[in-house]
């Protein structure tokens, strides 16, 4: 074994076990020929000798310089982007360059990676995470999700292109390239959205987190499910329109598994007298209330009930079952140091949130039925029974096709329905890992890939034991004296978060101020054709002020305390942001008009940051109300919020 192959390996094997370990199982490369061309030691050719095609089409070196002085245009990017490999040279001569910091290289043929892993070093950069290589018919889209939620990578997402390294990749793996792009492209889109893109929506929720923390705190805690499944099979009911057929399975079986439902799926079970064990509530929105006042109080009786702790008050007013409250995973809600009363509802439906408490319950079959995420043949977007209606939503044209349940054709589906889908597939990878089987027995939709398609009467024939009935489960709250320090802890909490955010503000609006009187000032040396007399010194004093600014939110604190807010206000100014920090400043007019754009740019960022911290301010203000109300009635002393 070569030592640089040896290092290379021992680098994967710290990193990427897996590839690590198939390119020690290769003994040689039987299907690709190394060539050296010329005097050069390291001008070394791949030759396809089934295909009868070389990598590099001329001299490997000359291609690879050329290749050089075109990536000059990418100089600047953080993250780049390949598909195939070579023999590793180029890859190499990127990570001269200390602006990139990640590497993503697609490599179709694993003989082509052990080849390149002999000849080039590759070590530190796979230590340092900065060089990844992934085999394109193994990439999920949970992988590619993982790629784009990285902190070094998120915020290029716009200025992402997937660069073929050559023409031989191009004539042998042109499926494979658009698959890979697609894949990628479909993580950009969910990462994006996962930013969030309404403000009112995060302001909306925290103002119902805080204005909940009373009723959280004396219910509950969620952090005692751990584990505590109830029965073998959990079964997640949820609306779709293939919901209908399955109930009287349901029924039957009722006694001897454990019940998650949905909440819109709460009413229809009522209809049909079958109880679950638990229900999952997601949406901070009034309209989600409906759903409980159209079930009977008497059947919600010793229902489990978990509401994500930022829903609307009616919400849980019409909620009669023994309420918990967990926290959706914000950092708002970490902030406050709850973690006792437990994270849920990382994903974006009841159905997402009801997938991950089957986990947290312990559960290694998890069943799903009525999760069609599609329309019915009919057209119908709900399941019979539906509080707000069997079409609550209408066809549009931002429509898209995916494949059907069974696998045969296709189904019209919503973008929104297919982001859940995104989130099940991610959270189904996941628990793959750990064993865990998840069934689809909704027999009707859109494959959710990574589940099992099964028949629920086959599921049940299968996996339910009808000699075991499921277990009761006992729940209990803290003590009075822990209640009220936590009380008087989220009271003191949300002081500290106004009297930070306040600080912070003032120094954003500072900064804005000087950089809208330089603006001004930029805007008329335009006008009047005077754009010699432009003070670049005073321009990168500016842009440093904006660097201190961005060191700031880049905390941890402020992060935990306003970063939601922050994200919702300011992802896609960010983003385009990015492109401008990417282009090409090598000539001293190409650095003049960056700085220029790079200055102008960030007046509406300060400005919109300043907002977005008031408003959070405001939003928070008035929702501690509720909590300074408990704390009186409890005698607890504290200072009141002005």
């Amino acid at each position: 074994m070569s030592q640089i192959f040896e290092k290379n390996l021992q680098a994967l094997l710290k990193k990427n076990p897996q590839l690590a370990s198939k390119l020690f199982s290769i003994p040689t490369h039987k299907n690709f020929e190394v060539v050296q061309q010329g005097k050069d030691p390291i001008n070394l050719n791949i030759i396809d000798m089934k295909n009868k095609f070389p990598i590099y089409k001329t001299q490997p070196l000359e291609e690879i310089q050329e290749k050089q002085k075109k990536f000059k245009l990418y100089e600047r990017y953080p993250v780049l982007f390949f598909y195939g490999l070579g023999n590793g040279i180029f890859i190499k001569l990127l990570f001269a360059n200390p602006t990139h910091k990640k590497i993503y290289v697609f490599e179709p043929n694993l003989e082509i990676i052990y080849i390149a892993m002999h000849i080039v070093d590759f070590s530190e950069e796979i230590l340092n995470e900065k060089l990844e290589i992934i085999i394109p018919e193994e990439l999920t889209y949970a992988q590619a999700l993982k790629i784009f939620l990285h902190k070094d990578v998120q915020l290029f997402a716009k200025t992402f292109e997937l660069h073929i390294y050559s023409e031989y990749y191009e004539n042998f793996f042109a499926q494979s390239i658009i698959e890979t792009n697609k894949t990628l492209i479909r993580a950009i889109k969910q990462t994006i959205t996962n930013f969030g893109n309404d403000t009112i929506d995060t302001l909306i929720g925290i103002e119902h987190h805080i204005n909940n923390l009373p009723l959280m705190l004396t219910s509950p805690h969620f952090s005692q499910l751990k584990n505590k499944k109830i029965s073998d099979l959990a079964i997640i009911v949820s609306t779709g329109p293939s919901l209908a057929k399955q109930l009287p399975l349901l029924k039957e079986i009722a006694p001897y598994v454990t019940i998650i439902s949905v909440d819109a799926s709460l009413p229809i079970l009522a209809k049909h007298n079958i109880k679950p064990d638990f229900v999952t509530s997601l949406e901070r929105v009034q309209l989600t209330s409906e759903f409980f006042k159209n079930t009977p109080k008497k059947f919600q009786k010793d229902i489990i009930m978990l509401h994500a702790s930022l829903q609307h008050k009616d919400v849980l007013k019409y909620s009669h079952g023994r309420k918990i409250l967990p926290m959706r995973g914000f950092r708002y809600t970490k902030y406050f140091g709850m973690h006792k009363y437990g994270y849920l509802g990382i994903g974006m439906s009841a159905a997402n949130m009801a997938y991950e408490l089957a986990y947290f319950l312990g559960y290694k079959k998890i069943v799903l039925i009525g999760q069609d995420l599609a329309y019915s043949e009919e057209g119908q977007s709900h399941a019979n029974g539906h509080v707000l209606g069997e079409k609550e939503v209408q066809f549009k044209d931002s429509d898209e096709y995916v494949i059907k349940y069974g696998g045969n054709g296709t189904i019209r589906t919503t973008r929104v329905w297919n982001m859940f889908r995104n989130f099940f597939e991610k959270d189904i990878e996941f628990t793959k890992k750990e064993n865990i089987l998840t069934i689809n027995a909704t027999e009707g939709g859109a494959r959710i890939h990574g589940t099992v398609e099964m028949p629920f009467k086959e599921v049940i024939e299968k996996y339910v034991d009808k000699n075991i009935k499921k277990k009761n489960l006992k729940l209990r709250t803290l003590s009075e004296k822990t209640v009220n320090n936590l009380l008087l802890k989220a009271h003191n909490k949300i002081s500290h978060m106004i009297d930070y955010g306040q600080k912070v503000q003032k120094k954003i609006e500072k900064v804005f101020l000087d950089v809208a009187e330089e603006c001004e000032n930029l805007e008329k040396l335009k006008d009047e054709n005077r754009l010699e007399e432009i003070d670049y010194n005073k321009l990168m004093k500016l842009s440093r002020k904006i660097d201190r600014i961005k060191d700031i939110i880049e905390t941890k604190k402020l992060a935990l305390m306003y970063g939601e807010t922050i994200q919702s206000y300011l992802v896609n100014k960010e983003l385009d942001l990015a492109k401008i920090m990417v282009r090409p400043s090598n000539t001293e007019i190409e650095k003049k008009a960056k700085l220029i754009e790079w200055i102008m740019q960030h007046k509406e960022w300060l400005f919109m940051l300043a907002g977005s911290i008031n408003a959070q301010i405001i939003t928070v203000k008035r929702a501690s109300k509720n909590l300074e109300k408990e704390l009186k009635k409890r005698n607890i002393p504290f200072v009141k919020i002005k």
